[in-house]
């Protein structure tokens, strides 16, 4: 298993989903069942990846092969539906007693210690921590998702064929938790960040358009104030 970027380089009307005391003022950004994914969690997951994205921009090698340049908020969305992700799997690795590979797991984390050690000394720990528990989860469904296609008679899967039961067990196991985020990050009814317009109007114009887009044009990302886009 290769070490999955989604923490790191991959980014990612109004919502009438009830939240009881998750407000935008508060630091609950989701609620997976009984377990609270903190708005601090959130951005402070945003703003690695920011710092990482600029570092980019910086480094001629990369700008050149074209550094992404991306809103703050759609990082954001993008680290909600991670944070949430990873409790689902930790939630279903308690259940199911899922085992994973530690070699496979120090293996990632070893190649991932280079982006670490880019983050500020006082975030490493914090930094290592959490994107750690990201990739045990995963490793656990993937695991469980090998075992299953074994199971089936499938005793070589495709990578293809192991996503796809991959992506079968985490939403089958999601329809039995209660999955609520907080209306500013624009959830679904499924709780997917980031799937609708958390704004109270209409988004009729041009830049409110771009706003609500997964691909936003990158002229608009480049006219947006230094402190709400990264790279």
């Amino acid at each position: 298993m290769k070490a999955n970027r989604l923490v790191l380089l991959a980014v990612a009307g109004t919502s009438m989903l009830a939240l009881t005391g998750c407000t935008q003022s508060g630091n609950v950004a989701a609620r997976v069942g009984d377990t609270t994914v903190s708005t601090s969690e959130v951005d402070f997951l945003t703003r690695m990846q920011c710092d990482a994205l600029d570092k980019a921009a910086e480094d001629p090698s990369q700008s050149q092969g074209g550094a992404q340049m991306v809103p703050v908020a759609q990082i954001r969305t993008g680290m909600v539906n991670t944070l949430v992700e990873s409790e689902l799997n930790r939630q279903l690795a308690r259940q199911r007693h899922l085992a994973y590979d530690k070699t496979t797991l120090r293996s990632v984390m070893d190649q991932f210690e280079s982006v670490v050690k880019q983050a500020p000394a006082k975030d490493r720990d914090r930094f290592r921590s959490m994107v750690e528990d990201v990739y045990r989860g995963q490793l656990q469904v993937y695991t469980l998702a090998q075992a299953d296609l074994a199971q089936a008679g499938v005793s070589k899967p495709t990578q293809d064929q192991v996503d796809q039961a991959v992506s079968k067990i985490q939403a089958d196991f999601r329809k039995n938790v209660d999955v609520k985020v907080n209306p500013q990050y624009g959830a679904d009814t499924d709780g997917v960040a980031g799937a609708v317009d958390p704004s109270l109007s209409l988004a009729v114009s041009s830049d409110a358009k771009q706003t609500r887009s997964t691909r936003p044009d990158p002229t608009w990302i480049a006219k947006l104030p230094a402190d709400q886009r990264c790279g």
